[in-house]
């Protein structure tokens, strides 16, 4: 019987850390996903990068951690994601984005 439920708390306790795992994946798929598609649009450095990319991630991460995100908090991340991107980008770099609605909309919500 001791065995079993052993057994049984290791299979839980792995499978809450592959879960874990899985949306770390899903966040970081999804963050280069939206890199790629501003990429297309506006040429990206190097140098910029990985600030972008991170910025991107942690969005990700945020939105699918938590299931219970209210309207006043996806607005208050589209604030701070569009802030970041501003402060990333070159302002040039930065009117070429907002110009595009529709990547700038999929990038900061």
């Amino acid at each position: 019987m001791k065995k079993i439920l052993a057994i049984l708390a290791f299979f839980l306790a792995f499978s809450i850390g592959a879960s874990g795992q899985e949306s770390q994946k899903d966040a970081y798929a999804s963050a280069q996903a939206d890199f790629a598609a501003l990429n297309a649009v506006i040429p990206i450095s190097k140098k910029i990068e990985k600030d972008i990319k991170e910025t991107l991630y942690d969005k990700h991460k945020f939105l699918i951690s938590r299931t219970d995100v209210t309207a006043e908090q996806k607005a208050q991340l589209s604030t701070e994601i569009e802030t970041k991107l501003a402060e990333i980008l070159s302002p040039e770099q930065f009117r070429k984005l907002k110009a595009n609605q529709q990547l700038f909309k999929k990038l900061t919500q």
